[in-house]
């Protein structure tokens, strides 16, 4: 059995426009100052967790205030949100290929309202979100969980996500990686759109 385990924000969901300006009218309400340049670098390369716990120690706002205020902005803009390109021809492919997919995100139960939103629950297995409480990416105890419940062989259990952590989380919990920012590596295939997905697969896989 071959699965696919995905990453959501940036990935799945065209929503990184919408997490920065909610960043910014979090920082607006609390009257912090707000670089967008530095704020993307940092959601990208880290997390909006980490990016808010450092905004939370520079300027001595509870975590947890911040944290609810962005959350409560983000919700708002669920209509907002979209698929990324290719995602739903890329899952339909899925299902006709017999591919079993799931997802893995530290994004809140949020995640479940877009997914259905976008009329894509039916794809996913599971979908595991921050209320599981696994330790955050890199580490692998949300891929584990997955391909331990499910019985997953790590030969056709592919991650696919879009930054570097998504890698190393890959690499950690030794599987290949689909990554559409980060280059071709022996744990990773580069696709500049997710239907690249069924190319590579075509020449480089048999399902």
């Amino acid at each position: 059995m071959t699965a696919f385990i995905w990453d959501l924000d940036g990935t799945l969901i065209n929503s990184y426009d919408i997490i920065l300006t909610s960043l910014e009218e979090t920082f607006i309400f609390y009257n912090i100052p707000f670089d967008y340049e530095f704020a993307k670098k940092t959601i990208i390369n880290e997390s909006v967790v980490s990016f808010l716990k450092k905004i939370s120690s520079d300027f001595d706002i509870p975590y947890e205030i911040l944290k609810n205020y962005f959350s409560e902005k983000s919700k708002e803009k669920n209509d907002k949100v979209t698929l990324m390109e290719g995602a739903l021809d890329i899952l339909r492919w899925t299902e006709i290929k017999g591919i079993v997919n799931f997802i893995y995100t530290h994004k809140s139960d949020n995640a479940l309202e877009l997914i259905e939103k976008l009329g894509i629950r039916e794809y996913f297995t599971e979908i595991v979100t921050s209320s599981n409480k696994f330790l955050r990416k890199p580490n692998p105890e949300g891929l584990n969980y997955l391909i331990d419940k499910y019985h997953l062989s790590l030969e056709n259990t592919y991650y696919i996500g879009d930054r570097s952590l998504d890698v190393e989380v890959a690499n950690n919990t030794g599987i290949i990686s689909f990554n559409l920012t980060q280059p071709d590596s022996k744990s990773n295939k580069n696709i500049s759109k997710l239907t690249d997905i069924i190319k590579i697969t075509r020449n480089d896989f048999t399902f």
